[in-house]
């Protein structure tokens, strides 16, 4: 295009600016590509449950909470993490005051809390609890969640952003490293049970 010819309807249109005579148009960078969310990590703590009802009449009540992120990626791997079971004391208003990491998580992924009740032959669902990312990022979130299925039932809970994900040096360095210490720690262990 000749330097001094006004752009065209269509170029205005499409935001584009003219190239003036010898220039070719660069993309600037990240234009019209998506960006990858950036893998964060959390520090949760399960601190208390109020109100949860009595379930097993056998063995007693264990209650125990699991935090699962739910990953917006369908085909993400898993990420949970899970308390104790609190088997003695108020096991209708258990303390379990446990501080979990929680990663990977991203931006817009809602954390799920199900309080389980450990029985004999399995676990029973006492209720759940959904605490959706606004409500914890960027500022983090100190509070009492309700948990559905229960009446009056609450969970209290603490969810802390603790930045992005790092990645660790040695995995990344030398992939070949990694796996050379794993074969080392399955030979120590092989001779550690011939000896014994």
């Amino acid at each position: 295009m000749a330097g001094g010819q006004p752009p065209t309807d269509a170029q205005l249109e499409a935001g584009e600016a003219p190239a003036r005579e010898g220039e070719t148009k660069q993309p600037i960078a990240g234009e019209n590509e998506a960006q990858a969310p950036v893998p964060q990590k959390l520090g949760v703590s399960i601190l208390q449950a109020h109100g949860l009802k009595h379930m097993n009449n056998f063995t007693g009540d264990n209650p125990y909470v699991v935090c699962e992120v739910k990953h917006l990626d369908p085909a993400a791997e898993m990420t949970r993490v899970e308390t104790k079971p609190v088997e003695e004391g108020d096991t209708l208003n258990p303390f379990w005051g446990e501080t979990h990491n929680v990663q990977p998580w991203c931006m817009g992924e809602s954390l799920e809390f199900t309080v389980y009740d450990k029985g004999l032959m399995g676990s029973k669902t006492e209720g759940k609890a959904v605490l959706p990312s606004e409500l914890f990022f960027p500022q983090g979130f100190s509070g009492m969640v309700a948990i559905s299925g229960l009446p009056n039932a609450l969970l209290h809970i603490i969810v802390r952003p603790l930045g992005p994900v790092e990645v660790s040096d040695e995995t990344t360095a030398d992939p070949e490293a990694s796996s050379k210490k794993k074969k080392k720690k399955m030979k120590v262990s092989k001779k550690s049970k011939q000896c014994c």
